[in-house]
């Protein structure tokens, strides 16, 4: 019976310590990374390519949680943008922060794959997804491995945001009319995210004059934190000086 209760209390210890190790392996992040959630939960988060509404149509390699991870500058000075855009009714909404590098390769191998369905034109309505590497749209090495790089909109926290995804619905191309297209639960931008589209380049002509007014907003409120918008896409930013090497690491479930 001694024997008996040893071997099951020794179980116990290593079950436990299994876990302990499991657990604190499950949120550990490289030094300088941070989950923007432990700076400020208030931000809102639709971290969309841990799942599969984006325009490869399926979780990316690396994405093992929908968690905004970034360095810890870049978490301080978006809690400083929550911060003014708060008092205004606003919030920011991050779609992408830190990307692992194979993320970053499994979208080229997606380019390259020879293959154009309804599903990519929702995204790519008038280019052919092998030019989105020439022009710019997807690159093999990452500014977002950094750390550094967003992709973000706003949100109007007076507005009705509950419109959610339906996977049984057909949804029109990414430059369609917002009641049409992917719902986001923010502000009309004049395009989805993730819109590869002369009508998604943030100066962009042929979009309405509210809309414009949104993405100046956007941008002159990221802009007072040190963040540079990139022209060929409204919703991506990036803080200067603040990256550095490139990183592969998966993303970790946060522990609560």
């Amino acid at each position: 019976m001694t024997t008996w209760r040893h071997s099951v209390k020794s179980l116990l210890i290593a079950t436990i310590a299994i876990a302990i190790v499991s657990s604190a392996h499950a949120q550990s992040l490289p030094g300088g990374f941070v989950y923007l959630r432990d700076i400020d939960p208030t931000i809102i988060q639709d971290i969309r390519y841990a799942t599969s509404v984006n325009f490869v149509g399926r979780p990316l390699a690396g994405y093992g949680a929908g968690e905004c991870v970034v360095k810890r500058e870049v978490g301080l000075r978006l809690k400083a943008v929550q911060q003014e855009l708060s008092s205004q009714n606003l919030s920011l909404k991050m779609f992408d922060c830190y990307r692992p590098g194979r993320a970053s390769l499994d979208m080229v191998r997606w380019s390259q794959n020879g293959r154009e369905t309804a599903a990519d034109r929702r995204y790519n309505p008038r280019i052919p997804k092998t030019e989105l590497f020439r022009l710019g749209y997807i690159a093999s090495r990452s500014q977002h491995s950094t750390g550094a790089a967003l992709d973000l909109t706003l949100v109007d926290l007076k507005a009705d945001n509950s419109a959610k995804y339906d996977s049984s619905r057909i949804y029109a191309d990414c430059t369609a009319p917002v009641e049409a297209r992917i719902p986001e639960g923010s502000v009309d931008m004049g395009t989805g995210y993730d819109c590869t589209d002369l009508k998604g380049h943030t100066a962009a002509s042929s979009i309405n004059p509210d809309q414009r007014a949104w993405r100046r907003r956007l941008v002159a409120a990221m802009a007072k934190q040190g963040f540079v918008n990139y022209s060929k896409e409204w919703w991506h930013f990036s803080l200067p000086g603040a990256g550095g090497a490139a990183y592969d690491f998966p993303i970790p479930p946060r522990r609560n």
